[in-house]
């Protein structure tokens, strides 16, 4: 396998710092042969006659484009339909139920945030559609972002090889939302009309996308580093609606974290959005109360005050009376 390899040492350490910078992604150790795997085939692509020429060229001239592209390269992960099915199920039985009835007669949207090849937005589609009966009316549209990679050209062509399909796929789903075409198989228009892929930096500010009633994140977070995850956590947080959800893979539960969001009881990888409380302006002229909660100081006062009046002598009282009367 060293034998393959064509870069200097100094480049895959080069390599590895750019994705930590642009992506907040450590690759990690002995990720040598991934990277000329990968990177080959992008040379390919961008027209270099060999993988060592535009590794030269992008640290030479410092593309930023290609920096992108070669950073999307390194990150493509590999996806299929309905991975993680627990957490799948988690948005069917307790997510959707929720918003169903929250916001019936609206269209929810939904962000799938990472979403490589579009096996996951996909996925989730066809589980709502499966199971339209359980809440009627429900409207929905997906929208699903990533770096700009083949990756996400595959996914907004939504065609797939047979193996694609074998993994994770009931053969059911794949009459029902797929049509052949030679040796692969596309997502039908009517389910690939409700998802919209956009070519996104992840790390960018997640605002220009609006607000949603759902943003799925699973399985992804592990890569960052820690200020990147902190980043992310904020960005998917401030895109989250009141009330609404954010679902991330089994097993990854930030509850420790403060993001305005509280975990679900017994699902700790949903967290759903705090409705927002808005006080209304003390008014600087009213009344505040004095946070006494019994009787008891003025009660002594007033027995205070009677013993005090006891004591006076008669005709002290007598004259005072005459006073007030004349």
């Amino acid at each position: 396998m060293s034998a393959a390899l064509s870069l200097k040492p100094s480049y895959y350490e080069a390599l590895k710092r750019l994705t930590l910078e642009l992506a907040g992604v450590n690759l990690g150790g002995n990720h040598e042969f991934l990277i000329e795997t990968r990177l080959s085939a992008l040379a390919r692509q961008e027209g270099y006659d060999n993988l060592q020429m535009m590794i030269e060229e992008l640290f030479g001239s410092g593309q930023t484009r290609l920096a992108v592209h070669v950073v999307s390269a390194l990150l493509e992960r590999d996806s299929q339909f309905n991975d993680d099915a627990e957490s799948l199920e988690d948005i069917l039985n307790t997510v959707l139920p929720v918003l169903h009835r929250l916001y019936k007669g609206t269209t929810l949207r939904i962000l799938s945030y990472g979403c490589s090849s579009g096996q996951e937005p996909y996925s989730i589609a066809m589980a709502i559609e499966k199971n339209k009966d359980l809440f009627p009316g429900l409207k929905y549209e997906i929208a699903a972002v990533d770096y700009p990679s083949v990756a996400i050209d595959r996914a907004r062509a939504g065609r797939y090889t047979h193996f694609d399909v074998q993994r994770g796929l009931p053969i059911t789903d794949l009459i029902r939302f797929f049509d052949r075409a030679g040796e692969d198989w596309i997502i039908k228009d009517s389910l690939k009309d409700r998802i919209v892929f956009t070519d996104f930096h992840l790390l960018s500010k997640l605002d220009v996308l609006g607000e949603f009633h759902l943003v799925v994140f699973r399985k992804g977070l592990a890569r960052y580093s820690a200020p990147a995850q902190i980043r992310v956590l904020r960005e998917l947080t401030s895109v989250v609606r009141e009330l609404g959800f954010l679902v991330l893979g089994r097993g990854e539960d930030v509850s420790n974290l403060n993001f305005g969001l509280d975990g679900v009881e017994g699902v700790p990888h949903i967290l759903r959005k705090r409705e927002m409380i808005i006080e209304e302006p003390i008014d600087p002229n009213a009344k505040v109360p004095s946070g006494r909660t019994t009787f008891e100081g003025a009660k002594r006062r007033f027995n205070r005050a009677r013993s005090d009046l006891s004591e006076t002598r008669p005709e002290q009282v007598s004259q005072e009376g005459k006073t007030s009367v004349a």
